[in-house]
């Protein structure tokens, strides 16, 4: 095993370029290959660069010296889950839940088992984690696996305790907001996931709910506008957060008879089409703008390219068919019809 081990060791070495604390950390590992600590710091150095299958037989060979150590042991789990031994990394948590019971191991082997499609089992995990410490973590984890296989109620009450408890977690904001959305409370839904932006400005997936929700609580398209525009002004080559804030002052337009703004909501659009060429849905938020303002041509040609993207979006075939119409062209405009009917209704 010795020889084997530092052969292995060499290898790695040898077999590409690496960094001069990798090296070191290499041939400590070769010149004491029965030494727990000097494999366990391979191991911890390749994890901490994201390198996990580098680090997974150095976790194995840390494991075989020393069972019992708890930090190896769950870092070996996790390392397994991420490279898809999942029968492994379960055998292996198991083991270890027998020697101690702990939340964080529950709370890994529901991973495990959601990772595995054991959809009960993985529910039992998350919240035997949340009972035996109901962290943020852990009931963040079971609120989201709830909301995974929509099993609404449950997580908005779980939500509804845990956001209170934990009342600067954006991210317990964003779960409560989109059980409230779920249950069909979508006033609260909005000032949920405006608190969310309100704790961590970066934080785009909040960003991201709440741009999607943008015309779900009229009385509230002010508030959700206003984050919007904050969230252009961290993060203006964010391709979401000029499309969405664009849908929100389009939306206060038209909601409100406001004019004055069509230009910013164009540049905002265009803005987001030149960072993602491929965002269908700016390009169709386009073609609509055009169409309100008879700039026919420009309306076809965004409507051209999002058809292009999504082929069946139907909403899209059919204004495309209509805006054809107008401008004579039969035989274009009967085929899009044609589309638009042999379609489903959108999303």
């Amino acid at each position: 095993m010795r020889g084997l081990w530092t052969i292995t060791a060499l290898v790695w070495i040898c077999a590409a370029e690496v960094s001069p604390e990798e090296a070191a950390l290499l041939r400590q590992a070769a010149s004491q290959p029965e030494s727990f600590i000097a494999n366990r710091r391979v191991a911890q150095f390749y994890l901490g660069h994201s390198q996990v299958p580098a680090a997974l037989p150095w976790l194995e060979k840390a494991a075989h010296l020393n069972p019992t150590d708890y930090d190896n042991g769950y870092d070996l789990a996790l390392a397994r889950l991420e490279t898809k031994d999942l029968d492994g990394a379960e055998k292996h948590l198991r083991e270890m839940l027998s020697r101690g019971d702990r939340s964080e191991l529950h709370n890994l082997l529901g991973d495990i088992e959601e990772a595995k499609g054991n959809v009960n089992e993985a529910a039992r995990e998350y919240e035997t984690a949340a009972r035996m410490d109901p962290s943020e973590k852990n009931l963040f984890d079971l609120g989201t696996d709830l909301l995974r296989h929509h099993a609404y109620r449950p997580a908005l009450t779980l939500f509804q305790y845990a956001a209170p408890k934990y009342p600067q977690s954006a991210r317990l904001q964003v779960g409560l907001g989109i059980a409230l959305y779920s249950t069909a409370d979508y006033a609260d839904a909005v000032k949920a996931l405006c608190a969310a932006v309100d704790l961590d400005r970066a934080d785009t997936k909040a960003l991201d709910f709440l741009g999607r929700m943008y015309d779900v609580a009229p009385e509230l398209t002010a508030e959700v506008t206003r984050r919007l525009a904050h969230f252009v002004e961290l993060y203006p080559n964010n391709p979401s957060a000029n499309y969405y804030y664009a849908l929100g002052l389009r939306k206060r337009n038209l909601t409100s008879g406001l004019n004055g703004t069509e230009k910013q909501v164009e540049a905002l659009l265009r803005k987001a089409v030149t960072l993602a060429p491929d965002f269908a849905d700016a390009h169709f938020q386009l073609g609509l703008l055009y169409s309100d303002e008879n700039q026919t041509a420009a309306a076809a040609r965004e409507f051209e390219e999002t058809v292009r993207l999504k082929p069946d979006w139907k909403a899209a075939h059919y204004h495309l068919a209509q805006l054809y119409e107008q401008q004579g062209k039969a035989e274009l405009s009967r085929k899009e019809f044609q589309v638009f009917r042999s379609l489903k209704e959108d999303r």
